[in-house]
């Protein structure tokens, strides 16, 4: 059993509890196999540092608030100092290996330790910015950042072979390894036979709607010629825009919308709808999607990112990003289709490639040879 380094430019805090929980479910994977310690430094109002210790779900968890400040990025590299010598300094953890979650903008972390105590490391990426730094305005020194972080890693593991390509073809070098998203499979389990004489369709996500199309998917579902069809919308993003829509077009009986919500209840809302829709307009791999697939739930879903290398139309429909009268169409389709689809058979794609388990030893494997070279 290793002990693992876990550091990440997003991760569930209490400035932001959902940012980054596919990496924190990356950290639960890792964990049933070795020791998992996450570092992550985020900023917060207060003017002092805060450290925050925890032991959430078998993972080591400390988290430094800190207060840009006027010097920014000084400050950074002190919080970040602080918590490892918390680690390695007080508590005397001597780390074999380091794994670095999201290279923007948090690159550097792994370039220190890698410096400073020559702990070798890899990367996970999930970031879909990577398929177009332009538009983020990532250039010069940070992208220079990034590109040394790619090289120096023993290996960089995107979710998808899309990401993979895009990563490569934006002029980035290193030994890539595709390991996706993670599920756990014991929450996200498989839903109870469900009656669809009342039919809802779930959308879960961060609502933004550049990225997610949420307005989208109301103006098509608004199109339905059925009756004893739901809509259910649940995100951690503002949902004003969206309730001002739905009673503008007359659906507030026909739409739900919620709030941010647990894990589990974001699982038990999957197991309670007739099926799943991602109307998005960009994505990588997307996380709702495999817990969408691990409770034998179909899905609607658009072609972007690596969504097409985990679909096929045993899974559900997939159709054009901001193609509404696709959207449609594969609404009413699934509705009249749904007892085509096997619940069971979806669950069993999400358990063999994206359980715990399964996740937990493809990232054990890379620690080996990482450790070895």
């Amino acid at each position: 059993m290793k002990k693992i380094l876990f550091l990440s430019s997003w991760y569930p805090s209490k400035v932001h509890s959902t940012l980054g929980n596919f990496v924190q479910y990356h950290a639960n994977a890792i964990a049933l196999k070795h020791r998992v310690y996450v570092l992550y430094i985020v900023p917060h109002e207060d003017k002092s540092f805060k450290i925050s210790n925890e032991l959430i779900s078998n993972v080591d968890t400390t988290i430094v608030y800190f207060n840009r400040g006027k010097f920014k990025y000084l400050n950074y590299l002190i919080a970040f100092r602080k918590g490892l010598s918390i680690l390695i300094d007080n508590r005397k953890i001597s780390f074999d290996v380091a794994h670095m979650s999201i290279l923007h903008p948090a690159c550097w972390q792994a370039l220190y330790v890698n410096w400073k105590y020559k702990l070798p490391y890899i990367i996970s990426e999930n970031w879909h910015g990577l398929q177009d730094l332009s538009k983020y305005n990532i250039r010069g020194l940070r992208k220079y950042l990034i590109k040394l972080t790619i090289k120096k890693a023993s290996f960089v593991c995107p979710v998808s072979i899309q990401l993979k390509k895009a990563i490569q073809n934006a002029g980035f070098s290193g030994e890539f390894k595709v390991i996706p998203n993670v599920v756990d499979t014991t929450i996200f389990s498989l839903s109870s036979p469900k009656n669809h004489q009342d039919f809802t369709f779930l959308h879960v996500s961060t609502l933004t709607d550049s990225i997610k199309n949420i307005s989208g998917i109301i103006d098509s579902f608004s199109k339905l010629k059925k009756e004893n069809v739901k809509l259910r919308i649940i995100g951690d993003g503002d949902t004003a825009w969206i309730k001002d829509k739905v009673d503008a077009l007359n659906l507030s009986d026909k739409v739900l919308i919620e709030g941010e919500m647990s894990y589990e209840d974001i699982s038990k809302a999957m197991k309670e709808a007739s099926a799943f829709v991602l109307f998005s307009n960009i994505e990588n791999l997307p996380l709702v999607l495999i817990e969408s697939m691990a409770t034998g739930t179909p899905i609607i879903t658009t072609n972007v990112g690596g969504i097409s290398e985990i679909f096929d139309e045993s899974k559900g429909i997939m159709i054009d990003a901001g193609n509404q009268t696709q959207l449609i169409e594969a609404m009413n389709n699934m509705i009249e289709n749904i007892s085509n689809y096997n619940s069971e058979t979806i669950r069993e794609f999400a358990v063999t490639n994206f359980s715990e388990e399964v996740v937990a030893n493809q990232f054990d494997q890379l620690y080996k040879k990482a450790i070895s070279s």
